[in-house]
């Protein structure tokens, strides 16, 4: 059975110790699951990747195989999209893009470590968007759509919907996580939960397949929602580089989630 990871950057493991060139590392969660459970593994993520790109991406490589499959992916932040342009990005996916909020602010107004490195990928990223001709769109799309926490919702969802119908359509067990908030819980979902459309949707989700990361305390003693991969590391002060968590986040991440990873995993081979 091969483990097939789809996701962003927190999957493919950018920033870890062995990550060069975009070639997945071992040390990212996913990789750490299939090599203690002694399983084959295969990474299709890539960094910066809108969820529809994940779900287009894992149903791409699903569709070349022929040989027993589980997968895994941990969904992206709700704020990035995926278009495929008419034009050359200037990117390596081209002509399909994913966008993020990021894109459109200036380097004041976003949250990373500001190293020389960090500021230079970010200023690099800009320039590829400006002599692309994506920023512009990028500013019209966030002005008019972007922005909006309906979109970002809904898409979300509808991103998740898409790829669970396909992947039990082909039988194709697999295990959910995520990134950022664990959605259910967000205020997202909470201030949008009522509208019929979200409602719909959100209701086509099998949630005994996901993992949600354990919740802390905001000093108060009132405990969080369920968190995501993100917030988890953190909130729990987890070593992190420039905008990603560590390599000892992934170990004990990896920890946390393996007997659900296993039970998953045992199903699907029954």
């Amino acid at each position: 059975m091969i483990i097939v990871a789809g996701g962003d950057s927190f999957t493919l493991g950018i920033e870890l110790a062995d990550q060069v060139q975009g070639r997945p590392s071992s040390l990212a969660i996913p990789a750490i699951l299939a090599r203690n459970s002694g399983l084959h593994y295969e990474c299709v993520a890539l960094g910066g990747n809108a969820n529809s790109a994940i779900a287009r991406q894992v149903m791409d490589y699903c569709e070349q195989q022929d040989t027993d499959m589980f997968v895994y992916v941990m969904w992206t932040f709700l704020q990035r999209y995926e278009f495929r342009f008419s034009y050359d990005t200037g990117r390596k996916n081209s002509p399909w893009l994913s966008i993020n909020s990021w894109d459109v602010e200036d380097i004041d107004k976003v949250d990373f470590n500001k190293t020389a490195e960090g500021v230079n990928i970010f200023l690099k990223n800009k320039q590829i968007l400006e002599s692309s001709g994506v920023a512009d769109f990028a500013k019209s799309f966030y002005k008019h759509i972007g922005n909006s926490e309906y979109w970002e919702l809904y898409t979300t969802l509808k991103e998740i919907v898409f790829l669970e119908s396909y992947l039990k359509n082909k039988r194709i067990p697999y295990m959910f996580t995520s990134s950022d908030v664990y959605l259910e819980n967000s205020s997202i979902y909470k201030n949008h939960q009522a509208d019929i459309s979200i409602k719909t949707l959100y209701n086509q989700i099998d949630w005994n397949r996901w993992y949600s990361f354990p919740a802390g305390t905001n000093g108060k003693d009132q405990t969080l929602a369920p968190r995501g991969f993100y917030q988890w590391a953190v909130e729990n002060k987890y070593p992190v580089g420039i905008t990603h968590p560590l390599e000892q986040a992934h170990q004990d991440a990896a920890i946390l989630m393996q007997e659900k990873f296993n039970e998953l995993v045992k199903k699907s081979i029954q």
